[in-house]
């Protein structure tokens, strides 16, 4: 278990380490870049190995549309979405309008 912050090496005796993380303190939504170097018992380092890993985003976000509930012959009237929700640090960037029926 370790946590890991950027360009501060984490050092093991042992060849896994879990990269813990929380919803608190979350490895932010992108690619990321990890290094290995191994030493042996007489104190010699390996060349650097590196690997990338992509955190996704993939939570849902939440639809919630409000308007009022009867309308007169020929009014207009607002749907508003403005009440729909994304996880942080997700933030609605479109909203998709469909008149079903």
């Amino acid at each position: 278990m370790a946590k890991f912050v950027v360009g501060t090496p984490v050092e093991t005796e042992k060849a896994k380490v879990s990269v813990d993380v929380s919803t608190r303190q979350p490895i932010p939504v992108g690619t990321h870049e990890f290094q290995l170097i191994v030493v042996d018992d007489a104190g010699n380092e390996s060349l650097p190995d590196t690997v990338k890993v992509t955190v996704r985003d993939t939570q849902r976000p939440t639809a919630v549309i409000t308007t009022p509930q009867s309308v007169g012959y020929g009014q207009k009237f607002i749907l508003d979405g403005s009440k729909s929700k994304d996880l942080p640090p997700g933030k609605i960037v479109k909203y998709i309008w469909t008149m079903l029926s």
